[in-house]
């Protein structure tokens, strides 16, 4: 009986994320590294809102629980942009802690809406205020609910194309794509 070749195992990358929404989009970037052949699991750890140095806390939390970190290639939090400000003028520093337990942050801009209004044609070089993001997504995807958002509904609607395009004009999203390896 001819020998099998040993399985190379999957690179894994911690991404913790704020909320369910944020789940979904991390397991929509899943989907698109499985299409492109990528041999990776993204471990998707979810904090269950709060400020961004409550989900980066999380974020460490869950990943000091793991006994075995030698097969995690990369540590990521992804934020939301706008909160940031005011997290700093509060004295919630995410970034210090995030640094301190090697986890680095990817900044949504300037929240995952903004993000995912700029993954339509026609939308990726567009600067848009994180209170507009909202009403501006529900004008091109009528059936976007923040409620029930899913990783399926991303994948119907969006291609690792259209990742691409947003990148271009999105510093954030290009250190993500580029972290995956898309």
């Amino acid at each position: 009986m001819p020998r099998r070749r040993p399985v190379e195992p999957r690179r894994v990358i911690f991404v913790g994320v704020e909320g369910k929404n944020d789940r979904a989009f991390a397991r929509f970037l899943q989907f698109c590294c499985d299409s492109e052949g990528l041999h990776l699991h993204l471990k998707v750890k979810t904090a269950n809102g709060g400020d961004s140095l409550a989900v980066v806390k999380e974020a460490v939390r869950h990943m000091t629980r793991r006994l075995d970190r030698r097969d995690i290639s990369h540590n990521l939090v992804l934020l939301d942009r706008d909160r940031h400000p005011q997290d700093v003028k509060a004295r919630r520093d995410a970034q210090a802690v995030a640094s301190k337990s090697k986890l680095e942050i990817i900044f949504q801009n300037p929240n995952l809406e903004g993000l995912l209004l700029r993954l339509h044609p026609g939308h990726e070089s567009r600067g848009i205020a994180a209170g507009d993001s909202m009403p501006e997504l529900r004008k091109i995807w009528l059936e976007y609910s923040k409620s029930s958002l899913t990783a399926e509904q991303m994948n119907q609607r969006f291609t690792v194309s259209d990742l691409r395009r947003a990148a271009r004009y999105d510093q954030g999203l290009r250190r993500l794509l580029d972290i995956l390896g898309l």
